[in-house]
């Protein structure tokens, strides 16, 4: 890809401050940017949005987030995505904050997962508190799956397939157990995510890749394969046979899983985007997100190998068809694509891998392992 949103590295305030950007989500008017930044030694995240060339600070007073004022006497803001979430970590809990009436829903969605993924053998925090903004989690213990497979030092490739494995057992026991009558009515309570919402989603992002690069002389060839290759993954996501539906986490990556430095169960965290969906949706969301890290070197070759293989071998125990599970991927690796497109650190580290994709582990299919651009 020759052009990329411009989104900078680092932005400056009008008092002179320099922040680092970490994220950024395009707004609806193109070249207008919502940033979440840090600043070397002062604690947390700040939220703020970009629009030619000025930085203006989202400060704790976020007008569509009314609680997050008070709330955060009592934490450190470690996201905020201004005017849509925050979440603050206090000595003992999380505190997630969301725009007024929006906090019951959540609050419903993690109910209705944490019954099946407690007894498949998941840790889940516990929901503590909530009201119509705010929610209040206990603590899970471990770290990250992020974390865990960029630990050279402390956990082997031995100790970080064993933590796959417990993640595995657990997930493919979570998914059939939620689809039984035990369970069946509170599923039935969730959102629909089939593959026509996959492919509205898709499409959603597609559109912010489109609309922010309107008019620029050197996205005009991405512009074109964009659009292409967005009608053959759509086509893919819409063809039939269908796997069935069942309970989806539906934001399923390794920075919402957990582990422990010793042998138990895994955590899951955030339960928000859970809904009724084709397993291959959380797998193939899954799995993209592992390439990504291995294309920014964040991954071994190996690791990404032990991973990617329990991911595969969670689609075969659940019976996930390949097709269903390839349009998924192809799905889940463009919408990243135009996603990360917008975030600094990573765009460029996926553009540099562009082009660059010998040696890669997986399925061997053709296609499966193209480079990392908007084509």
């Amino acid at each position: 890809m020759n052009w990329r949103p411009p989104v900078p590295r680092r932005v400056t305030d009008a008092a002179g401050f320099v922040w680092s950007v970490q994220r950024a989500w395009p707004e609806t008017a193109a070249g207008r940017y919502v940033l979440e930044v840090r600043k070397p030694g002062r604690p947390g995240v700040l939220a703020g949005r970009f629009e030619e060339g000025r930085f203006d600070p989202v400060t704790v007073n976020d007008r569509r987030l009314p609680a997050l004022a008070a709330e955060s006497a009592k934490g450190e803001v470690v996201v905020h995505r201004a005017h849509r979430r925050a979440v603050l970590r206090t000595p003992a809990s999380y505190i997630k904050v969301l725009p007024p009436g929006w906090a019951p829903t959540a609050a419903a969605s993690h109910t209705i997962a944490a019954a099946p993924l407690a007894a498949a053998g998941f840790n889940t925090p516990r929901l503590i508190a909530a009201g119509r903004d705010v929610l209040v989690f206990s603590a899970v213990p471990g770290r990250s799956f992020y974390e865990l497979g960029q630990d050279q030092t402390g956990i082997t490739d031995v100790f970080y397939a064993a933590k796959w494995a417990e993640w595995q057992r657990a997930w493919t026991e979570t998914v059939a157990s939620a689809s039984s009558p035990a369970f069946r009515t509170d599923l039935e309570r969730l959102p629909l995510h089939d593959a026509e919402e996959e492919a509205v989603s898709l499409r959603r992002w597609v559109d912010h890749w489109l609309r922010h690069s309107e008019g620029i002389a050197e996205a005009a060839t991405a512009r074109a394969a964009l659009l292409m290759r967005t009608d053959v993954v759509t086509a893919g996501l819409l063809a039939l046979p269908r796997d069935r539906l069942g309970w989806a986490h539906g934001d399923l990556h390794e920075k919402q899983m957990l582990g422990t430095d010793h042998p138990g169960a895994p955590g899951l965290l955030d339960f928000d985007e859970s809904c009724m969906a084709e397993a291959a949706l959380d797998l193939a969301n899954l799995d993209m997100h592992l390439e990504e890290r291995w294309r920014r070197h964040l991954l071994t070759t190996r690791r990404y190998a032990i991973a990617h293989a329990s991911v595969m071998s969670a689609a075969e125990r659940l019976d996930v068809s390949p097709g269903r599970l390839a349009a998924y991927r192809a799905s889940a690796r463009l919408r990243l694509a135009c996603l990360y497109s917008f975030r600094p650190p990573v765009a460029a580290a996926m553009g540099a891998a562009a082009g660059n994709v010998s040696g890669v582990p997986g399925s061997g299919a053709a296609g499966t392992y193209r480079a990392w651009n908007l084509t």
